[in-house]
C-alpha cells in the first residue's frame, strides 16, 4: 500500500530507529508498503526509502540497487573506504532543497532480510550514497545536516520565466 511521506519539520524524521527483533507478518508488511511508496514515486525517481519516513519506527529501508528494489532490515555499515565523493543530493522528507553532500565511495554492509537472514555486500557509487542517506533516516539524520555540517549550500528548484525549472541557492537569515 502506498504511505503518504513524512517531511520536514516532522519530529518523527529526528527519532533514532529501533532494531527489528521481530520477524513477522508486521515486518512483512512494512517491506512492501515501503516499496509500493517507493515504486509511487516518479518526479524524481525514488532511489531509497526508509521506514520511519513512512511513520515506523523500524530499522528497515529499501533502496534501488541495479533497477531492482532491494530491502534491508538492521543494515550495519561495517566498513567504509577512504574515498570521497561529493554528489547533489535530495529527499522525499525534504521536498524540493538539494544539496552537495560528501560521502565515502564504497562500503561494505551487513544487514538481515525481512526472514532474518543475514546478508552481506559490498557497495559502490549510487547504491552506496543510497545506503548512507537511509542509515542515515534510521539515526534521525537528514541530508541537509551533512550540507550545513560540511558548510554547504542549499539549492531550491524554482522555475525561471520561461517555466523551466532550475537550481536557485537558498540564504537564511
Amino acid at each position: 500500500m502506498t504511505i503518504q511521506i513524512l517531511k520536514t519539520p516532522d519530529n518523527l524524521l529526528r527519532q533514532r530507529s529501533e532494531e527489528v527483533i521481530s520477524f513477522d507478518k508486521s515486518l512483512t508488511q512494512t517491506v512492501a508498503d515501503l516499496i509500493d511508496t517507493l515504486e509511487s514515486q516518479t518526479d524524481p525517481v525514488g532511489l531509497g526509502l526508509s521506514a520511519i519516513q513512512i511513520g515506523v519506527l523500524k530499522r528497515v529501508f529499501v533502496a534501488r540497487v541495479k533497477n531492482r528494489i532491494k530491502h534491508f532490515v538492521n543494515p550495519k555499515i561495517i566498513k567504509f573506504s577512504k574515498k570521497e565523493v561529493t554528489f547533489l543530493e535530495g529527499c522525499f522528507s525534504v521536498p524540493e532543497f538539494y544539496g552537495h553532500v560528501a560521502r565515502p565511495a564504497e562500503l561494505d554492509l551487513e544487514a538481515q532480510d525481512k526472514l532474518g537472514k543475514k546478508t552481506q555486500g559490498h557497495y559502490r557509487g549510487l547504491p552506496a550514497r543510497i545506503i548512507q542517506h537511509e542509515i542515515d533516516h534510521l539515526d534521525g539524520v537528514l541530508f541537509t545536516d551533512h550540507v550545513h555540517a560540511q558548510n554547504g549550500k542549499i539549492f531550491k528548484i524554482e522555475k525561471d520565466k520561461k517555466g523551466k525549472e532550475q537550481l536557485v541557492e537558498i540564504t537564511f537569515a
